[in-house]
């Protein structure tokens, strides 16, 4: 069998990681960015980027184009790594030049990604037969100071991808897996969307430091900004997640468990386990609370998780509180913003009837 070729959509932090760690594992990657600075900055320097970290290495990537239809050409895995917002405006411009048989693989698709995506693009008019897949977190805890330059502060050990429709997750781990072994199927995208640990890890987070954060005090995110009574609001978070996926049937772990499962750490606390991960060390906390952990992880986490439980009879006192916050703080209505069960397709659904369509039925 031929090796993959990838496309990767996104010249970000996760993106030039993939383009550059697939690059140096000797896989064709094509690498496609919306801003023309960052593209003609790639360009002019070679292709190259220097990723430095858990891997090593000058990687001069095949192609690097701000053309979603040269990128989208040749490439039968498409690996989408842009903040998820985006996501559904990215699937509307690659919908005229998806091809049968391709894989596009949502880096991760936080909560509800790989729904959006496939209503999007059927809106679209994309009618090519191609599998939209999604993972419940990001492979590398990564940061791209530069165009040209990345930085891998660590891989996880483990990472959930499933597919619409379900029956195909296997064979998109397995295609994944001719690059990095850590990608494993899940059930169904009901659980990667419901694993996602960056709406658990970085709304609150950021709201509870939002004075030093606005003061421009500089801090290490997870091992100054998790403390004790953060890390205790973050798990009472975690627990009404917990319940919306009891209720829709799916079994994820709990944000501790997946500590485990990723990072292969323990501790009698979310607090303790933090302070062991050690992909975590150098992750500075943002200056400006107009940061991804809310802007992104609000309207793409919280919101359609606040649905879902809305919309099986489980209360969720505490998201919807982050979000309120969150839409006070940044001046933004991300109820209007985020993921609306109809945006996702599901709107006037049963629990069962919510599981089936996430299973592509």
């Amino acid at each position: 069998m031929a090796p993959p070729r990838f496309a990767v959509v996104g010249a970000g932090n996760g993106g030039q990681s993939f383009a550059a760690h697939l690059t140096l594992l000797g896989f064709p990657v094509a690498l496609w960015d919306f801003e023309p600075e960052k593209v003609q900055a790639l360009q002019g320097n070679g292709r190259r980027i220097r990723l430095t970290g858990a891997v090593e290495g000058d990687a001069t990537v095949a192609c690097v184009t701000g053309d979603i239809g040269e990128a989208l050409y040749d490439a039968n895995l498409v690996i989408v790594v842009i903040p998820t917002v985006y996501h559904g405006s990215v699937a509307r411009l690659m919908a005229p030049y998806l091809r049968d048989g391709q894989i596009l693989v949502l880096n991760p698709g936080a909560t509800g990604g790989a729904l959006e995506v496939r209503a999007v693009l059927h809106d679209a008019g994309c009618r090519a037969s191609i599998v939209v897949a999604e993972t419940d977190t990001l492979l590398y805890a990564c940061r791209s100071p530069q165009p040209g330059e990345a930085i891998i502060h660590g891989i996880k050990e483990h990472v959930n991808v499933a597919a619409l429709p379900a029956i195909e997750g296997p064979a998109v781990a397995r295609s994944l897996n001719a690059a990095f072994p850590q990608f494993t199927a899940a059930p169904n995208v009901l659980v990667t969307s419901l694993m996602n640990g960056n709406a658990i890890m970085h709304p609150a987070p950021t709201i509870l430091n939002a004075g030093r954060i606005e003061c421009k005090v500089g801090f290490d995110y997870y091992s100054e900004g998790i403390t004790p009574a953060v890390a205790r609001v973050a798990e009472r978070l975690d627990a009404e997640r917990l319940a919306v996926a009891n209720a829709l049937d799916v079994r994820v772990p709990s944000i501790v468990e997946w500590y485990g499962i990723c990072y292969g750490v323990k501790g009698a606390s979310l607090h303790d386990i933090v302070q062991q991960v050690r992909a975590y060390d150098g992750i500075r906390g943002p200056t400006s609370l107009n940061v991804r952990y809310l802007f992104e992880d609000v309207p793409t986490g919280l919101v359609p998780l606040a649905a879902l439980g809305e919309a099986v009879g489980v209360k969720t006192p505490l998201v919807r509180a982050v979000i309120e916050l969150a839409n006070g703080l940044l001046g933004r209505d991300f109820w209007q913003e985020g993921r609306s069960l109809a945006r996702l397709g599901l709107a006037g659904l049963s629990a069962g009837e919510i599981h089936r369509r996430a299973m592509g039925e």
